[in-house]
């Protein structure tokens, strides 16, 4: 099943920063985790419908089938 986190985040948000500091390049391939910039990305913000930073959406066969708005710990994304 091909499946995908995306991140979405911005440059002044304090909890994304902690967020992004936990996320080595290897738990991002591993978890397959997209980073979303909201500023540089407006569209694709509104096509998930982005209220909030941070959010992790997570896809299966690009339906959407998890979201948090908040902090996850990199435990916490390994679960879903």
């Amino acid at each position: 099943m091909s499946s995908k986190i995306l991140f979405f985040s911005a440059p002044w948000c304090g909890p994304c920063k902690l967020v992004k500091k936990a996320l080595t390049d290897e738990v991002r391939e591993r978890l397959n985790i997209i980073e979303i910039d909201v500023s540089k990305s407006p569209e694709k913000s509104a096509e998930h419908q982005i209220l909030g930073v941070p959010t992790f959406v997570k896809l299966e066969e690009e339906k959407e089938v998890f979201r948090k708005v908040g902090g996850m710990t990199i435990e916490e994304l390994e679960s879903l």
